[in-house]
Formats: structure tokens, sequence, C-alpha cells
């Protein structure tokens, strides 16, 4: 079934990215020109990701508000079954999580360890992320497979 919202954006989400996007980029320049010396590459590494981080939050919460309202019906539907909410939950609160590790990782712990020991954490860990979220998430598609197959089958029909 066809989303009957506006699938327009509001104008205050595009003007919040066009300027966070901008901000973020001057805000790099400046650090980048003026700051970043005072730190050591680790260090700079996780104020950028710091960075990166809250134009995540900033924006993923302004988009997310409008794309909620966005869902279709069958979207709703897919909400409905048991344990999709709680996944959702856990796949903004896991990558969330890992990326403050990273940022602790990098202003602290880093210098300690050479080039391609930090790239082996970085990795590890996301192919960590990778298992935890691809798991609990195989898992239940295979656990809901008739109920999806239903649910699209409802949705081919209208």
């Amino acid at each position: 079934m066809k989303n009957k919202k506006d699938p327009q954006p509001p104008g205050w989400t595009v003007t919040l990215s066009i300027g966070m996007g901008v901000g973020w980029l001057i805000f790099l320049l400046i650090w980048l020109a003026f700051f970043a010396g005072d730190y050591g590459i680790y260090q700079n590494i996780a104020i950028i990701l710091i960075s990166v981080l809250l134009v995540f939050i900033i924006l993923g919460g302004s988009w997310a508000s409008w794309g909620l309202k966005q869902i279709p019906v069958e979207g709703k539907e897919v909400m409905r079954v048991a344990g999709f909410t709680s996944r959702i939950v856990v796949s903004i609160v896991v990558p969330f999580i890992l990326f403050i590790f990273w940022i602790i990782w990098f202003f602290f712990y880093a210098e300690d360890f050479n080039i391609y020991q930090n790239i082996a954490i970085f990795l590890v860990s996301l192919l960590a992320l990778g298992g935890v979220l691809g798991g609990i998430w195989a898992s239940w598609g295979m656990k809901n497979k008739k109920k999806l197959e239903e649910i699209g089958k409802l949705c081919e029909d209208d």
C-alpha cells in the first residue's frame, strides 16, 4: 500500500541539515587550523568523532520525528510484531555505545598502540557490531517469517 502522507520533509529539517553540514565543516576547518596541533593524532580523531556523533544525534532526531509520521500501513503492521521495537532500540543504542567506546579509545588509549593495532581494534569492534545486530535481526526474521509474509500478502492485495 502506498503512503498517503506528504513525502516532502518540513523545511526546518532541510534547513537544519544544511546548517549542520556547513557548521560542522566550519568547525572542522577551525579545529584543524587552530587547535589540533595541541593534541595527538588519536585525540584529534576522538574530537572529530565527538563532533560527528553530535551531528548524528541532532539530525537523527529531527529526521526520525518526520520519518515516523511517514510510516506506511504495512510498516505499522511490522512494528506490531513482537520484538520489533526492542530490536530497533538495540539497533540505535548499540552503535551509539560503540561510538562512545571509539571516542574513549582514541582519546585515552590509542597512543599506547601502533596504527595497525588501532585499525584492528576499530575493525574488530565494527565486526562485533555487525555480528550482534545481524544476530538479533536474523533470529527475529526467522522466528517471524510467516507473520512477515502475511503482512506482505495483505499489502499486495491493497
